[in-house]
């Protein structure tokens, strides 16, 4: 009897959470940056961040770097999703079902670092006061350390889960066998 690899289902699972969210989070996008851009009519803000326009110009122009991108990142997100969903559920390949988890998994990977580098950009050139500054950039390398953190726990869980099938298919193959 061959074992159902559960360890994939619940990492597809989490993995429709996590697109259904960013999903959630980029129709929500304007409506955060429009807020913030209004809290930056109080005067004691715009004198540390450095002048209410800057700001507003910074955001306009991060606007169009990072809607493309994170648009881009989670179409790509998707399409990897599906096709391991495909693999697992129509074509019963665990393998490459593995395999397209893990692309995804690298694909979130580079999405995430490269929004907290142009993120970490953003906040050098929009911040003038050093500790909220410092602050927001260490938040970032927090954030990042996290995330890194996370792909190689979620990575480790799918390697050693496919091996771990692999085995359990092997082993009743050979039980096949010997009767």
């Amino acid at each position: 009897m061959e074992k159902k690899p559960v360890f994939l289902y619940v990492l597809l699972g989490l993995s429709a959470l996590s697109v259904l969210l960013t999903i959630y989070s980029l129709v929500q996008l304007p409506s955060v940056l429009e807020s913030f851009t209004s809290y930056l009519d109080n005067e004691q803000v715009a004198q540390q961040v450095g002048g209410v326009e800057v700001i507003r110009l910074q955001i306009a122009a991060s606007k169009w770097t990072m809607t493309p991108l994170s648009l881009g990142m989670t179409a790509l997100n998707f399409i990897l999703f599906g096709t391991s969903a495909f693999f697992l559920f129509f074509k019963k390949d665990v393998v490459k079902a593995t395999y397209a988890y893990l692309a995804m998994r690298v694909a979130a990977l580079v999405s995430t670092m490269v929004s907290l580098m142009i993120s970490n950009q953003l906040v050098r050139s929009m911040i003038k006061n050093r500790d909220l500054m410092n602050s927001l950039l260490s938040n970032n390398k927090y954030t990042a350390l996290a995330f890194v953190a996370i792909f190689l726990i979620l990575s480790a869980i799918a390697y050693f889960g496919l091996r771990r099938y692999q085995k359990s298919v092997e082993e009743a193959a050979l039980d096949s066998e010997v009767f």
